[in-house]
Order: C-alpha cells, then structure tokens, then sequence
C-alpha cells in the first residue's frame, strides 16, 4: 500500500489519463476508422493501468490482498491472451524513395481481420485508407506473397494475393497533388500511341475506351469492360489465361492538352500484375 499521497495522487492521475486514452481509441478513434499502428501499444498501457490500480487500493488486510492479487493474476492472463491473438500482426511501411511518403499495412497474424492500408496520423495513430480483398482469410503479408512498388515516387502500387489459388490484385495509392478541378477518365487520357522506352517493338494504343497491348511479339486487346479506374492517375487492366494483366499509370512529367489527353513527349508506367519482381516498364507518347 502506498502511503505517501504526494505518489498516491501522481499515480491516480496517470492511472486516470490511461484510463481516458483507452477509452478515447475505443469509442472515438476506432468508429473513425483511427486506429493505433501498433496494437501491441493498447495492451501495453492495460498493463500499466492494472498495475497502477493494484498499487492504489492495495488494502492492509491479508485476505483482501490475496483476492486483489487474484484480481490481477485474471486481468493480467486476460490482457496476455488478448495481446497473445489481435497483438501478435504484420506491420508493413515502406517510403518513397527520398521518403517523401509511406504505405503502412497491418495484417493480424491469428484473427481473421482484414488487412488494412493506413495513412499515419501522429505518430502512433493510422487513418484507414482501404481493406485488402480476401485478406481475412489468406494472409498475404504472412507468407511474403505481396510487392509494392513505387512510380514517379509519388504512387504505390501494391500487389498481393488473395487466396491459395494464387490469384492476384493490386490498389494504387496515390499522393501526387492534383491541378484538375473535375475527375477524369485516364483511359481517355492516354488516347493515342505509346512506346516502351527500352523495347520499341512493344506499345500501347488507347481509342474509344478500348486498348491494344502489343508486347513480345503478340498482340492483346482490351474492351472497357476490361478496364477500371483507380483514383485520379492510373488504371487497372484485368486480363485472363490468355492476356497479360496489368496497372497503367500516369508519370509525373505526363501534361495534358485542352482535351485532357496526355501531350506527346508524357510518359506512362505499365506494370504487371505480378509477384515476380519485375518492375514496371517506362512508355512514351508519340
């Protein structure tokens, strides 16, 4: 039992502030969709609390402190147990390359929770962005079945897995300011011819909506049924058994007209949607 109360009142007060932090990521924060990074953080302070609380009304009498002991042994098996299962998660950052911006992903190791994308506020704290498909049942970032890679060092285009299939989908993420005061369809935007940079024989045309992909030797043609858009800068292109899939995104030096397609000179990323390491390939608009 502590005696002094110049200590018995400091450790109330921490008590209570932890106590008043708890309570704010639970029913403020999270129903935000605000949650901590590091949930590791939560249970950390549970411990505090239970062992500030025990100190505070730590009685005299022998049995009553053998039952407040009791009380603590539970509180203390309980908060393990709960950090043991939802504590126990992959945390994934990776920056730009002059670390400008960052993608954070947290995937729980033993829950099926979803795999969440956060965009960091503060420094504990993460803001939702979007949940990874079929990420409550197979974990990508457990098994190292995931890539992320960075255009014009201002989007990220995440590659994962969703299933033991082995089927593949991406999201782009996106932290290029944007001049344009309406949305935009990109595939408009990239009407006209463009050429990879390092093998001229394969190109990229865009008309109507539609897509011809010519590359090694073999041509691809994609409807707009084929086509969705992701955010202000890119487009996924879904193929199947017989046509490649892959992420097309506008490059930072990429200039539109009056029209709002791309001048000639622009430049576009086209990556495959893939897990092979290979890295998106650089077109130029003719």
């Amino acid at each position: 039992m502590i005696k002094h109360i110049g200590i018995k009142v400091g450790l109330g007060c921490i008590a209570a502030l932890l106590i008043v932090f708890q309570a704010l990521i639970l029913f403020v924060a999270e129903p935000k969709d605000y949650y901590l990074i590091y949930d590791w953080i939560f249970y950390a302070v549970n411990y505090l609390i239970i062992i500030a609380l025990f100190f505070l009304f730590a009685s005299k009498r022998r049995y009553l402190v053998a039952i407040q002991i009791l009380i603590v042994i539970v509180f203390l098996v309980m908060n393990t147990t709960y950090l043991y299962y939802k504590g126990d998660e992959n945390i994934v950052v990776s920056h730009s390359q002059h670390q400008q911006h960052e993608v954070i992903l947290k995937e729980s190791k033993k829950m099926k929770d979803e795999t969440v994308s956060l965009k960091r506020r503060g420094v504990i704290f993460g803001k939702k962005v979007t949940t990874l498909t079929g990420s409550s049942r197979y974990k990508a970032i457990e098994k190292d079945r995931y890539q992320i890679e960075w255009v014009s060092g201002d989007i990220a285009i995440l590659t994962y897995q969703t299933n033991v299939q082995g089927a593949l989908k991406q999201s782009i993420f996106s932290f290029r300011a944007s001049d344009y005061s309406s949305y935009y369809y990109v595939i408009v935007s990239l009407t006209g011819k463009w050429v990879e940079k390092d093998h001229s024989q394969n190109y990229l045309m865009s008309n109507n909506g539609e897509l011809i992909y010519a590359k090694e030797g073999h041509l691809y043609y994609y409807s707009q049924d084929d086509i969705e858009q992701q955010g202000v800068f890119s487009i996924i292109v879904t193929g199947d058994q017989h046509r490649p899939s892959f992420t097309v995104v506008l490059n930072a030096d990429s200039e539109l007209d009056k029209n709002a397609i791309v001048k000639k000179g622009g430049t576009i990323t086209v990556s495959p949607i893939s897990l092979d390491q290979s890295k998106g390939k650089v077109f130029e608009k003719q």
